[in-house]
Order: structure tokens, then sequence, then C-alpha cells
């Protein structure tokens, strides 16, 4: 299995835990403690999510990062030229 695969896999079974009535602390029990363990799981679920958008390369993140940029830059040029010359 790829680590694409695994994550989605880890994802479901996190889905599975919280949407079933048996818990390792439940509610009926513990009161308010039950959620705990709900939480925790939707807390690893969160950051399996995470790992699934982030990018593959780190490259390929800072290269938009650097486009981003240079569009920001270019906008404020432009807006300073038609400031300055009354556009």
């Amino acid at each position: 299995m790829t680590r694409r695969k695994i994550i989605i896999l880890g994802i479901v079974l996190c889905c599975l835990y919280i949407i079933s009535p048996v818990d390792s602390l439940p509610e009926m029990v513990a009161g308010p403690l039950g959620f705990i363990d709900d939480a925790a799981v939707l807390a690893f679920m969160i950051s399996l999510i995470k790992k699934l958008r982030a990018p593959r390369n780190n490259g390929e993140k800072g290269q938009l990062m650097k486009q981003a940029v240079v569009e920001v830059e270019d906008s404020s040029r432009k807006n300073n030229d038609s400031i300055r010359f009354g556009f």
C-alpha cells in the first residue's frame, strides 16, 4: 500500500470510531470525560487530513509562495503608478 492509501484508511477508521457507539471511554459511564477519546481521535484525523493535503514536494510550496509574492508586488506597482500619474 502506498502512503496515501494508508492515510486514507486511517481517516476512514477514525470516522468509524467517532460514529460507532462503542467507545473506550463511554459517555454514559465517564460523563463529559467520555468525550476525551473522541476528541483525541478527531485531532488525529485532522492531522492525517493535513498530511494528505500537504504538497508532495517541498519545492512546490516554495514556488507557489514566490509566485504569490511576485503577483502582490506587481499589483502594488500598478496601483502606485496609477496614483503617481493620476489614472
